[in-house]
């Protein structure tokens, strides 16, 4: 226990020390590359326009497939349950096998739309 605290407080430590020493960069009063006539033909000068929103169309178009995913699988998984609870046929096992894939695939879809409202959420809020 007492070398788990000591690796502890070192690694804390070392992490606000990094924190401290790290130096301020403001990028919008830095030096503007592309603002001299011959460096506007460079492949970064081109392409420096909109990558954020790139990323974020990516990132949004993942979790929405994402979800769709999760969303088609938890429909599979409630059809599933539902068969197998008008198969048990009274058997309590099957009956009870059957409940806890509905309740699963429940959970698991209720689950996926949190996240992804927590991402769009984050998504909305910096943007």
């Amino acid at each position: 226990m007492k070398i788990f605290t000591k690796i502890l407080i070192a690694g804390m430590l070392i992490v606000g020390l990094l924190g401290v020493l790290t130096p301020a960069v403001s990028a919008t009063n830095g030096i503007n590359i592309c603002s001299k006539e011959e460096n506007n033909n460079s492949v970064y000068c081109q392409n420096n326009g909109g990558g954020e929103a790139k990323v974020n169309g990516i990132i949004k178009t993942i979790v929405e497939v994402l979800l769709t995913a999760v969303g088609a699988i938890s429909i599979i998984m409630i059809v599933i349950g539902g068969i197998m609870f008008a198969l048990s046929s009274g058997d309590a096992q099957k009956a009870a096998k059957a409940r806890n894939t509905v309740l699963y695939a429940v959970v698991g879809l209720a689950v996926s739309l949190f996240a992804s409202a927590i991402v769009n959420f984050v998504f909305n809020r910096f943007n």
